[in-house]
């Protein structure tokens, strides 16, 4: 067995530090860069997976490492070894096994990510389905109440009005003003657990309220507590008996409690006490359809 550079095959007659004839630098008592050669006395096997030709003492290839299979070839001049090319047919593999694996992660981000756009664009759709109205909010609109002061809803100037306000209630308990505005602005901006509070509070201090204590009910009702919405405006009643919203309100508080009969007798005395204002001609409207 002879030696040769792993670079260009130069034969090598004794050690040299570097090929005298490439200059590759050689690596002393290793076989890293050797190549050994098969004399046509020797017997060897040619790779099927490579080509290299390996000694039949061979296992596996030494060229890219599989397992030999095939017939064992007699004579010839064959060089084998060559650990260089191995090493580089092994980085090679394990390159193309790396971009395989990336390329099995990135597709499944991207299925991910079309699945998260396609939730996101039918969420959307579904929004403006309800607000079109092409779909049922699943509100009943025959049994929204009516407040004494309807309000615009949540926005940025309500929002830095009810800061200003409590403030001022906190600084001042007293101030009964700010106390049942502050109450009122929480409920127009749909607030309702915060505008209970407020409502609470003021009523101790000026319980004959009607108004509020109807409004502080519409709240119970928004946060489903029929009872209790129920209870307030009967109170409410008890200290002005022709309160129109009240009885309104109160027939509408039953009809979603589900005490239809009951109902129907606080529909018919709102509009006793009214029939051609809004209260009483909603009132009729709601008898008739029920």
């Amino acid at each position: 067995m002879k030696n040769f550079c792993g670079e260009c095959g130069f034969r090598l007659d004794q050690e040299f530090k570097f090929c005298p004839n490439c200059g590759n630098e050689l690596a002393s008592g290793s076989n890293s860069d050797k190549i050994t050669i098969i004399s046509k006395s020797e017997k060897y096997i040619v790779c099927e997976n490579c080509g290299e030709d390996n000694l039949a003492t061979n296992v596996d290839c030494s060229g890219c490492g599989a397992k030999l299979k095939g017939s064992i070839v007699e004579g010839g001049v064959a060089k084998i070894g060559n650990q260089k090319k191995t090493k580089t047919r092994q980085r090679k593999n394990k390159k193309v096994a790396k971009e395989k694996v990336l390329a099995k992660q990135e597709k499944i981000l991207n299925n991910k990510k079309i699945l998260f756009i396609s939730s996101f664009v039918i969420a959307i759709i579904v929004v403006l389905l309800v607000v079109t109205g092409v779909i049922d909010s699943g509100i009943n609109q025959s049994q929204q109440l009516t407040s004494n002061d309807e309000g615009s809803g949540v926005n940025l100037s309500n929002l830095n009005e009810i800061t200003e306000l409590e403030n001022t209630v906190k600084a001042n308990p007293d101030d009964i003003t700010s106390m049942i505005k502050l109450a009122n602005l929480l409920q127009d901006s749909g607030l309702y657990d915060r505008a209970i509070v407020y409502y609470k509070k003021y009523l101790e201090k000026n319980p004959s309220d009607s108004n509020a204590r109807v409004d502080m009910g519409i709240c119970f009702y928004n946060v489903n507590d029929l009872g209790s919405a129920i209870a307030e405006m009967e109170t409410a009643l008890q200290y002005q008996p022709n309160h129109q919203l009240g009885h309104l309100n109160l027939g509408i508080v039953n009809l979603t409690a589900g005490n239809v009969d009951v109902s129907k007798e606080w529909f018919r005395k709102t509009i006793e006490i009214d029939p051609n204002s809004q209260a009483g001609i909603r009132a009729q409207e709601l008898l008739q359809s029920h």
